[in-house]
């Protein structure tokens, strides 16, 4: 997902959109992560709830742990201009399933984006949330 969303981050800006991507991994996890992948940073803001306040409060966390690791699901959360969420998927399996990653793309108004398996296989496990 996240090679996708790399990829795809001009057509989110174009569309007039922002990606926020959060995650209970630190800034430094998150950074050595895109490193790894990609060697750079990612394009879009990071924020860290290590703390896990975010995941409890929008209901994020699993029951059981996932089988490649972590309690955290992944989630697309689409907000507009006054700040009210117009959409949310929990899970959301954009990571896993084109159709799903190409819906966000119409949800903001934006050519479709394209999904795009990643080329290094270093995390791979972690690229597809599991």
């Amino acid at each position: 997902m996240a090679a996708s969303l790399k990829q795809d981050y001009a057509k989110i800006l174009n569309a007039g959109a922002e990606l926020v991507m959060i995650s209970p991994d630190s800034f430094e996890q998150h950074r050595q992560y895109a490193l790894a992948l990609f060697g750079e940073d990612l394009p879009y803001l990071f924020v860290s709830d290590s703390d896990l306040d975010i995941a409890r409060h929008y209901g994020l966390l699993r029951e059981n742990e996932h089988h490649h690791g972590g309690f955290y699901y992944r989630s697309l959360w689409i907000v507009n201009p006054d700040a009210a969420i117009t959409h949310e998927s929990v899970p959301w399996e954009g990571n896993s399933e084109v159709a799903e990653y190409r819906r966000l793309f119409t949800l903001i108004g934006s050519e479709p984006g394209e999904w795009r398996a990643i080329t290094n296989t270093t995390n791979i496990a972690d690229e597809r949330g599991e």
